[in-house]
């Protein structure tokens, strides 16, 4: 049945050459049994996508090393009279296709043994492959004009939903995130990034947004209890420890459980993750956003010769999540450990890749202000493709897990406590 196809999509584009614009975007060469047929579809397909002219002397010239002359016109004439409407050189195209994707799978299949020890890594796998089947047939690419009158509707009115942080000067920075976005936040470890983005996850979910959160680091109860102490106001030590409540605990702890029971829109995921487990629990869930605590914890199905490799494959795996998806991913990095807490870092310092500066479309750094003092920290948003860059000071509760934003520079704040620890330091006469 293909080479029948194969012969008919020939024979359609020789009646009418335009009509390879209908299949252009999803029918490959690669995809043809025939090699002679797929070279002449190639040269067919090449005209079309450089906007050039061509006939079937051409071609025959053109595949002559490849294929004996008379070989190439024969093969052409049986094409030519095998079909009689350039009309249906799309349902042709799709027969051809299908035969590809059902013999590559096959081919897949056949090449495997399948064991209980191997069975978890074969299905992520064969999803992969599966995936890349499906992906091979589509066209994503779109005109200008397409894409202009799809999205000239969208500006000077008020925004149906905007995913923002919820903290304002981030916000303002940022302009919102949008789909396809990976925006990374990076800090050493201790310094409160999971706090960060924990808050930021319950701002969204306030404004209505589904959100995915897979930590690789905390278990669920662990998560749970941050959650109600930034909602009960007890301290995190407090409700870990504590055999009885004291006072108004209570009160604030019931209140806290029902405003988080209220959450049905926050999807927690813990345990060890690949990108494609991610991918294949976040495939149907509709996720507005989707959170990664960490990056350097996340597992790759591929040996790589060194980790800052295989980081860079993780993270160009995360960013097609992104764009796939068309969400945003907020993921979370540690940084090198030439970063100091207490010093501003620079996103060179990313932890391992600096693939993730390429792939990011904005990174956030935090980082202590003073290496004796966790309270007050800085961020900045060192890179930002969409808005503008900046830094401001948070102040953090970290009894309660909360951050607040304040309008201190980073800068005079570090030189203030500069200027503290000398005021305090011994002279040479005391």
């Amino acid at each position: 049945m293909s080479r029948i196809a194969e012969e008919g999509v020939i024979g359609s584009i020789c009646l009418d050459s335009n009509c390879i614009a209908d299949i252009a975007g999803s029918l490959k060469p690669e995809m043809f049994t025939d090699k002679l047929y797929s070279a002449i579809y190639k040269e067919w397909l090449e005209a079309y996508i450089n906007n050039y002219k061509i006939d079937i002397v051409e071609i025959a010239h053109n595949l002559q090393g490849q294929f004996q002359e008379n070989e190439i016109l024969n093969a052409i004439k049986i094409c030519s009279l095998s079909i009689s409407i350039s009309a249906q050189v799309e349902s042709l195209a799709k027969v051809v296709i299908n035969d590809y994707k059902a013999f590559k799978l096959n081919e897949y299949l056949q090449g495997h043994t399948i064991t209980g020890a191997n069975i978890d890594a074969y299905i992520k796998r064969l999803q992969l492959e599966i995936e890349g089947l499906e992906d091979a047939t589509e066209s994503k690419a779109k005109s200008l004009t397409d894409i202009a009158k799809e999205n000239k509707e969208h500006y000077f009115k008020p925004k149906e939903k905007i995913i923002t942080t919820g903290f304002d000067n981030v916000d303002d920075w940022l302009c919102g995130l949008e789909g396809g976005d990976v925006i990374v936040i990076g800090a050493r470890p201790a310094v409160g990034k999971s706090a960060f983005a924990l808050q930021v996850i319950r701002n969204m979910a306030n404004k209505g947004l589904k959100v995915g959160l897979f930590n690789l680091e905390m278990s669920e109860q662990q998560i749970y209890e941050r959650f109600v102490v930034a909602e009960s106001g007890i301290e995190l030590m407090r409700l870990r420890r504590a055999i009885a409540f004291l006072g108004d605990e209570k009160e604030n702890f019931d209140n806290a459980n029902e405003a988080v029971e209220k959450y049905e829109n926050i999807f927690i995921s813990t345990g060890s993750k690949s990108p494609s487990d991610i991918r294949k629990e976040s495939r149907k869930a509709g996720y507005d956003v989707i959170v990664i605590d960490y990056l350097q914890l996340l597992k790759n199905e591929t040996n790589y010769s060194n980790r800052a490799a295989e980081v860079g494959a993780i993270s160009k795996a995360i960013k097609q999540i992104a764009t796939d998806f068309n969400i945003p991913v907020i993921i979370l990095s540690q940084l090198n450990r030439l970063s100091q807490r207490y010093q501003e870092p620079s996103m060179s310092e990313l932890r391992e890749s600096g693939d993730i500066e390429q792939d990011a479309s904005v990174i956030m750094l935090l980082w202590n202000l003073n290496e004796d003092d966790g309270e007050k920290k800085g961020l900045k948003v060192e890179k930002n493709r969409q808005g503008v860059l900046g830094k401001e000071t948070l102040v953090f509760d970290g009894a309660h897990m909360t951050f607040t934003e304040t309008n201190e520079n980073p800068r005079d704040v570090q030189n203030q406590y500069s200027d503290w620890s000398s005021v305090n330091e011994p002279t040479p006469f005391d």
